[in-house]
């Protein structure tokens, strides 16, 4: 077999339950140069099986094992996959997601036509465990928008992702520190060496939504991990920490999943001025205008969800909104 433009890292850890449609998406991908190389990450279920079957069907598949003392989490996994790995095109995938046929046409054409970026992620639909649709997910598109963002959250799906393997040599792969949002962590070490990174606006990955998935069982220890990368993106961006920058409380009004509480609310708004205020120098008027428009939704969500009852917290809300609707002065 000739050496493969692409090579997909996958891991999976006792995922029979989706792994046999995950793998035939795959394999009918329409890009040819490519290889397959699993991790099977110690799995005690019927997935050695399911994989030694796939390989059977496609002869571009590669499987690499790891017993149990050597399983040591997903990071180390997929560093112990890229040891095996040809391709100078790195596609991430997991074993409970579907792709789309054209998704590594679409994504080589575009990391070939531009040589300066490193990492290269698409739009995704939300599926639950019976691969019924739960809502789509356009992303964010831009270099600018996503190294900014990488401030308050990861912008690029992971399992969508394709990345030059140089850039993962670079910055010296995953960090297996990080059990969960080691691709959070990646993203943002890849920008901090002032890597390019981006999203085709395609939903070319159908990523599921399932009782066992990492996401839903992280607690508390793993939303602490995953907060410590934007946390340490802020430090850098100003210059350091500032005596009572609350990192967590930006990246919560940011994200604006849920109502926050005063203490919340209040540091959460004095982080973000002191970010928007180092960026007026720093950023595109575009990066500016989307993160103001971002922040400003945020706040907005935060006034429809705040019960009558608490006054003086919708006076609060209400005149911060009324501040981030100004155009910020020009200095």
């Amino acid at each position: 077999m000739t050496t493969p433009e692409i090579s997909v890292l996958m891991s999976v850890q006792n995922g029979e339950a989706f792994l046999d449609q995950t793998a035939r998406s795959l394999s009918a991908q329409t890009f040819s140069s490519v290889e397959f190389v699993t991790v099977d990450d110690a799995s005690t279920d019927g997935t050695s099986r399911l994989l030694a079957d796939w390989a059977r069907r496609d002869p571009r598949v590669r499987i690499v094992r790891l017993e149990r003392g050597a399983s040591n989490g997903l990071a180390h996994a997929l560093n112990v996959g890229l040891e095996s790995c040809r391709g100078d095109l790195i596609a991430r995938a997991d074993g409970d997601d579907v792709y789309h046929p054209n998704r590594l046409t679409l994504q080589h054409r575009r990391m070939r036509s531009d040589p300066d970026l490193a990492a290269l992620s698409c739009g995704f639909r939300r599926i639950d465990e019976h691969g019924c649709l739960m809502g789509n997910r356009p992303p964010l598109v831009g270099p600018e928008k996503i190294s900014f963002t990488t401030l308050f959250q990861s912008s690029l799906l992971h399992p969508g992702a394709m990345i030059r393997a140089q850039a993962l040599s670079e910055v010296g792969g995953y960090d297996i520190r990080y059990w969960t949002a080691q691709d959070s962590d990646l993203w943002a070490r890849l920008v901090l060496k002032g890597k390019r990174l981006d999203n085709l606006p395609d939903l070319l990955v159908d990523y599921r939504i399932h009782r066992t998935s990492l996401m839903k069982k992280r607690g508390p220890e793993g939303v602490a991990l995953s907060r410590s990368v934007p946390a340490r993106m802020q430090a850098d961006y100003l210059g350091g920490r500032p005596e009572g920058h609350d990192a967590s409380a930006v990246v919560a009004l940011y994200q604006g999943t849920h109502l926050l509480d005063r203490r919340t609310l209040r540091r959460g708004l004095a982080g973000a001025e002191r970010i928007m205020k180092a960026a007026q120098t720093r950023e595109t008027a575009e990066v500016l205008a989307y993160a103001r428009t971002h922040f400003l939704q945020s706040l907005e969500r935060q006034a429809s969800w705040c019960p009558r009852r608490n006054q003086l917290m919708r006076f609060h809300l209400r005149r911060a909104i009324s501040q981030w609707r100004e155009p910020p002065a020009v200095t």
